[in-house]
This record gives C-alpha cells, structure tokens and sequence, in this order.
C-alpha cells in the first residue's frame, strides 16, 4: 500500500502543442538572435522542444505531452536561448493553467456540434494570457488555444494548444 500511496494517480494526458514564439528576447548580441526552445514541467515531468538555430520568431509545431496528476498544479513553461559555451539563458516564463480544460473534459459533449465554445478565459494581471483563450470542442476532442505573453523579461509571446486526452478506465 505504501508504494501505491506515493505513486500519483494519473488523471488524463495532456498535449501540449508549441505552436511558435513571436518577438523574442535576442540572447546573442553578436549575432542579434537568439536559438530558442520551449521546456515544459509538470510534477517531475520535464520535456522539450527542438531548438530553432537564430530565430526570434520561431515555428515549432512541436506536440509534447505530460501526465495529469492535479488538475490545480499548472504546467511551468519557460523559454531558453541554447548557448554552446556557457549555461543557457532563460527568455521568459509563463504558467499554464490547466483547470479549465479538465472541467470541459468532464462534461458529456457527445451531442456539442463542432467548434463548439464551452469557455473563453480573458486575460486578467493574474494569468499569463496575452489574449483571449477558447476552450472547444473540435473535432471530438476538448482542446483550448492560448496566446501566453512571458514574464521576467521585456517582450515575447509563446502560442500554444492545448488537448486533453482520456487515459481508459479513468472516470473524471
């Protein structure tokens, strides 16, 4: 019973796909550009995307995916520039909060026609939102788009989607 206890029960799966990056932190002042990529950390889950060689605006397209526990702990997001001498330098971070898309991934939306808004989040002073966020119904799937403005640095933006995926024989 006790290796169960300490064992987290897995609630859903989330995707996360790193769409792109616009209007970067430049890191590298020699050649006015930055090699960023995305880490994503949930619980002692940690994944990344592929680095985008010199690009402040980079395309990623890049789908990783992370094992729900607690619906209330938001993933950490956080943006490096990779430097090939030296420790990576952050470019910004942000949180994302995931509660609103298991809340939609509980209801019964079998008969919800395609497109189908169940929630739009604003973005408030305490959110990371740089925009408004749809949580919908696409494609049978529950899936929320969110523009995410980084914190701890002067600019840049991370456009992400988010898609809950069902683990079988688990009830919300």
């Amino acid at each position: 019973m006790a290796a169960s206890a300490s064992k987290e029960e897995v609630i859903g799966k989330l995707n996360v796909r790193v769409v792109r990056g616009n209007n970067l932190a430049i890191c590298d002042p020699l050649t006015h550009t930055s090699d960023p990529y995305v880490v994503l950390q949930y619980g002692g889950q940690k994944v990344k995307t592929s680095v985008q060689k010199k690009n402040p605006n980079p395309v990623w397209n890049e789908v990783l995916q992370l094992s729900v526990t607690h619906p209330t702990k938001p993933v950490h997001l956080e943006v490096f520039d990779e430097d090939k001498f030296t420790a990576d330098d952050s470019m910004g971070v942000a949180e994302i909060n995931i509660t609103d898309i298991y809340d939609a991934a509980k209801l019964n939306l079998s008969h919800a026609t395609n497109g189908t808004r169940i929630k739009t989040i604003y973005p408030v002073g305490v959110n990371y939102l740089g925009g408004e966020s749809h949580v919908q119904w696409k494609d049978g799937k529950v899936v929320q788009d969110m523009i995410l403005k980084l914190k701890k640095v002067d600019n840049g933006l991370i456009v992400v989607q988010l898609e809950w995926v069902h683990v079988p024989g688990v009830k919300l």
